[in-house]
């Protein structure tokens, strides 16, 4: 999704960071706030992880059809503005510093359990799929995931 530098996260994310802000969206989402303080603790970088995050789930759940798939139609053109513009709000509000990740963690898990889960899903299985996903191990349909979305270090063991 991101078509200029301004878009871009600054730096990869390594597969750690990946796992950690995984485990942070997974204790916010089942209320754990014990955890979730623990390893904001660990990672004060954990409002940019979740917003990296992000980015791959919003990727995979805005991109506008490829040239296998049925020709974009108007609703895919506003769903991919609104997902650059969730986006760039995220990135705002990471600046925020370690306070915003808990605000961060809920509205990707709102994002995900609104826009790509559908009625049956559990978001918690959700989250298992685009951790995989995120981290090269799992490739999905480009409304599930696309592993190229998300930008992990592959030489980072």
């Amino acid at each position: 999704m991101p078509q200029n530098p301004a878009d871009a996260l600054s730096e990869p994310l390594t597969r750690e960071a990946v796992a950690s802000a995984f485990d942070y969206l997974r204790a916010v989402q089942a209320g754990d706030t014990r955890t979730a303080g623990d390893l904001l603790a660990d990672e004060p970088r954990m409002p940019a992880f979740l917003t990296g995050i992000a980015e791959g789930i919003v990727e995979a759940g805005t991109s506008l059809p490829g040239p296998d798939d049925d020709a974009p139609t108007w609703d895919s053109f506003t769903l991919e503005a609104l997902g650059k513009v969730f986006l760039r709000a995220l990135r705002r509000w990471q600046q925020a510093g370690p306070d915003a990740a808990p605000g961060i963690a809920q509205t990707v898990i709102d994002f995900a359990t609104a826009i790509l889960c559908e009625e049956h899903d559990d978001i918690a299985h959700a989250l298992d799929v685009y951790e995989l996903c995120a981290k090269g191990q799992l490739l999905l349909d480009a409304r599930a995931a696309s592993a190229a979305a998300y930008p992990v270090d592959a030489t980072t063991p």
